[in-house]
């Protein structure tokens, strides 16, 4: 299989391919960073740090209302019943995409209860090694473990996942087209080892090893410009799947 056919066929609009990460701590600070973004973003991811302000379901409304879409990045886990409860719940608020951490069977309890809201099963977080995996009671290379638990959630109803670059060849090989799936720990190759995220891959390198879209959030919030460093990670996105 060559490089360029694991390049992304879903009828994604190229520019809803970006996700930004909009890791802020306040509401006020979430409204700076989507003003300052304006139209380079069109979906924003908002999870566990947003969450804890009180104010999660606010900016969820307000970033519909202005057309945007959003992935609520709360990685549920817990028993069955109660996560079906949480993404019944959240179900109602219009989010596009989130995230669970969970087994066959709270995968299985979960999907009739997901409306239209699609559903990521997190297979291992970007930010863990082989070191820590063995600390989980895995002994093996982190990437079976991440294509083991991808398997178990797409065959339990799941709609896509949740992996790095560095395992989402294997992924497409073994499961194929159909699952959505999201890469985060996006690096330039000089900011490789620069942080927490210890398995990255760059923009080009993660769309062509099978990504449907991308998360991305200290590159852009870092950035000199951030609304710069958005419109050319969305121009070399578009290049990527011109036509």
């Amino acid at each position: 299989m060559s490089t360029d056919s694991l390049l992304s066929k879903k009828p994604i609009d190229p520019r809803d391919r970006l996700i930004f990460a909009l890791d802020v701590p306040t509401l006020a600070q979430a409204r700076e960073w989507i003003e300052r973004l304006g139209d380079a973003v069109t979906f924003y991811k908002i999870g566990l740090e947003f969450c804890m302000s009180g104010d999660y379901f606010a900016l969820l409304s307000e970033l519909k209302a202005r057309g945007k879409k959003v992935f609520a990045d709360l990685k549920f886990s817990d028993v069955p019943a109660t996560v079906r409860g949480a993404v019944a719940n959240l179900a109602r608020h219009g989010a596009d995409f989130c995230t669970l951490h969970g087994t066959s069977g709270v995968y299985r309890a979960v999907v009739p209860a997901k409306g239209s809201l699609q559903l990521l099963a997190v297979t291992v977080l970007t930010s863990v090694d082989e070191v820590e995996a063995r600390e989980m009671g895995w002994g093996g290379a982190v990437e079976d473990l991440v294509v083991q638990r991808a398997r178990v959630a797409i065959e339990s109803g799941i709609d896509g996942l949740i992996a790095s670059g560095q395992e989402a060849t294997r992924i497409r090989r073994e499961l194929g087209d159909k699952p959505i799936l999201i890469t985060p720990g996006i690096r330039a190759e000089s900011e490789k080892g620069s942080d927490d995220q210890k398995r990255t891959m760059t923009l080009e390198q993660a769309f062509r090893a099978g990504a449907d879209y991308i998360v991305v959030g200290r590159p852009i919030r870092n950035a000199a410009d951030p609304k710069a460093a958005a419109e050319a990670m969305q121009c070399e996105i578009a290049r990527l799947f011109a036509a």
